[in-house]
């Protein structure tokens, strides 16, 4: 999120503690859109916690922590800081005279509020989310007059625009692109004009009692950005956050520490956007259904792959693991986990027992057989590959070579053991690997989301996304696959 210079404000620790401001140190918030939000009480202290002992002093812990900590600036708003921790304020202490205090989140709002209130919108600026809408009002032309003058046009109605429902989730919550057009520029003779229009990603509750803050953040929005980032084939940068209580008089500003997105390369990742608005718009209900009510493996896989479109600045080790999981879950979505019926491997397990005699013997079968009946990881793979149909093979053409590698990596890395084979990989080729890995991945998600294998590759091929990871993989594997028929 972008940093915020908040005003200097009185501080209680309770919004009623408000009441006598006089009473209430002066602190400084400030948020650097990094990292935790800091409080710093300049005169005295906020927080001084301590517990009744049986002599009939006091005892101070060293630190505390509580729910939330009030303010009220100088310009006349609430500040709410939430989930707060610091050093405890001891008599004769340093942080009885001056203390600083850290929270995880903060609201400000125009009016007084609780720490987790009850809303009825909430709106969220995030880059990228106007280019993937790619819908604009304003027209703009430049023609020749019949002298041959230059003649620019530009026009704008402020009536023509309307918001976009994205999706509706049965009486509960509706998403909306939120349309917003600036002007800027003044009227004198150094006139400088320019025009902004936008849309902004809006959350309305349609309950008339809202829903919590929190509630909204974490079952709404989170997984709605993610969405969004497998669809734009990019994390937005979450550049602001704004609600409205279900008294509408109430409008509020929320700060939190959000894993950075793209902000200056948007332009150019726009280009490859894998599944534009546009081009889904009839299907996007569906598509925003089946990721917003994923379960179990679907929802890892789903999250996962979102992830997996961010930076990747861990170990590439770190990253193949994570790729190899996700990988994994994804083949598990919507097949019988069960290798056998219950009543068919029951009736195997009875007649291999029967033949054991002895009795530690048939303990240890027993107990060898009572997890047996699964389907192996290495055939999900394959079936999750007849799924993909001709997009596996064009990113791989050799799947044989290819699943011989990933298992062995993938159980090295996981077990932290030593290689058993040659088809472990490191460095280079590992991080290729794991790159034809995300490719597959990110094709069976839209396979779950409802596209069809042919869809797919089509997704791919016209937007030319992830086009340097299948170019390699296909590189890679096609030459392999040549030496082993050449050794032949």
């Amino acid at each position: 999120m972008q940093p915020y210079n908040f005003e200097p404000a009185c501080w209680a620790t309770d919004k009623d503690g408000l009441d006598n401001i006089n009473e209430c140190p002066l602190g400084l918030l400030s948020f650097d859109g990094q990292n935790a939000p800091r409080l710093n009480i300049l005169r005295g202290h906020l927080v001084s916690e301590s517990v009744p002992m049986e002599n009939g002093g006091n005892a101070f812990a060293l630190d505390f922590s509580r729910k939330s900590v009030f303010g009220y600036s100088n310009d006349n708003k609430y500040y709410v800081l939430r989930d707060v921790h610091g050093t405890n304020a001891i008599p004769f202490s340093q942080t009885f005279i001056q203390q600083k205090l850290q929270g995880e989140s903060i609201i400000v709002a125009n009016q007084r509020i609780d720490y987790n209130p009850s809303i009825s919108e909430l709106t969220v600026d995030l880059s990228g989310f106007s280019e993937w809408i790619d819908t604009h009002f304003f027209r703009e032309s430049n023609n020749l007059t019949e002298d041959g003058a230059q003649e620019l046009k530009f026009s704008y109605c402020s009536k023509e625009p309307q918001n976009i429902l994205l999706y509706k989730n049965d009486n509960d919550f509706e998403v909306h692109a939120k349309h917003f057009a600036k002007r800027l520029g003044g009227y004198n003779t150094l006139h400088e004009f320019s025009f902004k229009e936008t849309w902004r990603l809006n959350f309305k509750m349609l309950d008339s009692e809202g829903m919590p803050l929190n509630d909204a953040l974490n079952n709404l929005f989170e997984p709605f950005e993610r969405l969004l980032a497998f669809c734009m084939g990019f994390p937005g940068n979450i550049e602001e956050i704004t609600f409205t209580g279900v008294n509408p008089a109430v409008q509020g500003q929320y700060f939190d520490r959000y894993i950075p997105g793209e902000e200056n390369e948007v332009g150019r990742l726009a280009v490859n956007m894998p599944l534009p608005y546009p081009e889904i718009s009839n299907r996007f209900q569906d598509i925003a259904d089946n990721w917003m009510n994923a379960t179990g493996d679907a929802q890892t896989a789903c999250r996962t792959a979102a992830a997996l479109l961010g930076k990747w600045d861990k170990a590439i080790d770190v990253m193949f693991s994570l790729c190899a999981q996700s990988f994994e879950a994804t083949s598990r979505v919507g097949e019988n986990l069960s290798e056998l019926s219950d009543e068919e491997f029951e009736r195997r397990k009875t007649c291999v027992l029967e033949t054991i005699n002895n009795k530690t013997i048939h303990n240890w079968a027993e107990l060898k057989l009572k997890y047996a009946n699964f389907v192996s990881a290495g055939e999900l793979a394959n079936r999750l590959w007849t799924r993909l149909g001709d997009f596996a093979n064009y990113v791989v053409p050799n799947k044989k070579l290819f699943l011989r590698q990933h298992r062995e990596s993938r159980n090295t890395y996981t077990h932290m053991r030593e290689p058993n084979n040659d088809n472990f990989l490191t460095g280079s080729d590992l991080y290729w690997h794991a790159r034809a890995v995300q490719v597959l991945q990110y094709g069976a998600v839209l396979l779950y989301l409802g596209f069809q294998p042919t869809e797919i590759l089509s997704i791919f091929q016209k937007h030319n996304f992830m086009t340097s990871f299948i170019s390699k993989a296909q590189d890679i594997y096609a030459q392999v696959e040549q030496q082993d028929d050449d050794a032949k």
